[in-house]
């Protein structure tokens, strides 16, 4: 077993010591993401063979199913067990007819665990030992930066600042941008450009993984030079789609457009974690009050502790110039975190909002336009460009062309 590949999907992260013991062997010799796009990403980048991935009763089974469709075109080598804590009634067929290899029902205790990843592993040996080709992708092609915007607080500013970091990037790069409004309940992305989505929640699903450029840019609208935004009316009452399914449609968007900027559900949904999984940046906002702050906190807590690494998330504070007791040291001092952005508050926001035109377009020279401007050129210095792109100075003047290190 310790010479096996078997990686542990979903969490708790403790699910990676449970499957440990069950095999007998040290929990460093089990491999563990955090879910079934982080796994999916994993497939993708793999240098060597991955034997098993046995997925956590916490991966939902529409994600299972779609992961194992996932496995089945772009790593048939590799095999697939399903951990469930209840009897799985009257969906093992369709497990079974997705190509995950076995279901175990850990109400019946840890050995038939430890047999049916034993056989798996045989599985996959066997196959690998007939010179079935693997169809892995291994990083080799150019894909684009996805940079995610949270808050749980409604009203810290998230749309706001993604609208406009958007449009900052598609300027500063002078590419082609996506910005996506994942918040399927209410979202607002379209109001700021006063536009209204043209497609539905099924339209961008269908998307996956294999559209082309052409049906790509069919689903979106265009609102500004080099910026497409992509979203679903707002529907309280719609069926939020399948984490998984979250993660193919992001990943066809991340094929097309070098950057993809995405204002993620308040809540954390499985559109939500998808989305931080598959991100470059987490850009993490608030505002200088307690329950802001107070948020803040318990998202940086509630990320760190599904996996997800702390170098990936940005601390910006809206409205920062407010009078209202706090400043960014005392958040600094108190959230024991850096402070990467500041921008401060103005008349001009909601004034842009009811024009329907993002204030870093509409009034490129104020304050809170430079702000965002500059927090776009520090993103699009942290993720990197895929190609020689034209950028901005502060103020919106052009400068020479520049080659971003490739990451």
């Amino acid at each position: 077993m310790t010479e096996a590949s078997v990686v542990a999907v979903g969490t708790p992260q403790s699910f990676r010591q449970q499957l440990a013991r069950s095999l007998e062997i040290e929990p460093d010799e089990v491999g563990w993401v955090q879910s079934a796009t982080a796994a999916e990403e994993l497939l993708i980048h793999a240098f060597g063979p991955i034997d098993v991935l046995v997925l956590s009763p916490e991966v939902k089974e529409p994600d299972a199913l779609g992961l194992a469709e996932f496995v089945g075109r772009q790593a048939p080598g590799t095999a697939i067990v399903m951990v469930r804590d209840h009897t799985w009634n009257g969906l093992l067929p369709a497990a079974m007819r997705a190509g995950i290899r076995d279901v175990v029902d850990m109400t019946q205790g840890t050995e038939e665990l430890r047999d049916a990843v034993e056989r798996a592993v045989v599985w996959a040996s066997n196959l690998r030992s007939v010179g079935i080709a693997r169809s892995e992708s291994h990083g080799g092609g150019e894909r684009g930066k996805i940079i995610s915007v949270f808050s749980s607080k409604g009203g810290a500013g998230k749309t706001f600042l993604t609208t406009n970091l958007a449009c900052a990037i598609a300027e500063v790069t002078g590419q082609d941008t996506a910005v996506v409004d994942l918040d399927f309940d209410m979202g607002d992305v379209f109001t700021y450009f006063g536009s209204e989505p043209p497609s539905n929640i099924p339209d961008l699903m269908a998307l996956g993984e294999g559209a082309t450029h052409d049906r790509i840019r069919s689903v979106g609208l265009p609102v500004t030079e080099h910026l497409w935004a992509y979203g679903a009316p707002s529907d309280p009452t719609a069926e939020a789609p399948a984490g998984e399914a979250i993660g193919k449609f992001l990943r066809a968007m991340r094929n097309d457009f070098p950057y993809v900027v995405v204002d993620a559900s308040v809540d954390y949904s499985d559109s939500a974690l998808v989305c931080f999984d598959l991100s470059e940046l987490i850009c993490l906002i608030t505002s200088l009050d307690v329950v802001g702050v107070k948020h803040l906190g318990k998202a940086l807590d509630t990320l760190l502790q599904i996996g997800l690494p702390r170098d990936r998330f940005r601390v910006v504070l809206n409205r920062a110039d407010s009078k209202v007791g706090l400043d960014a040291s005392d958040v600094e001092r108190v959230m024991k975190v850096q402070v990467d952005a500041m921008i401060p508050s103005s008349r001009l926001v909601p004034t842009s909002l009811n024009k329907g035109r993002p204030v870093v377009l509409d009034e490129p020279s104020a304050e809170v336009a430079v702000a965002v401007r500059q927090l776009a050129g520090k993103f699009v210095d942290a993720a990197g460009v895929p190609d020689d792109v034209v950028t901005t100075n502060g103020d919106g003047g052009r400068k020479k062309k520049r080659r971003f290190a490739r990451t």
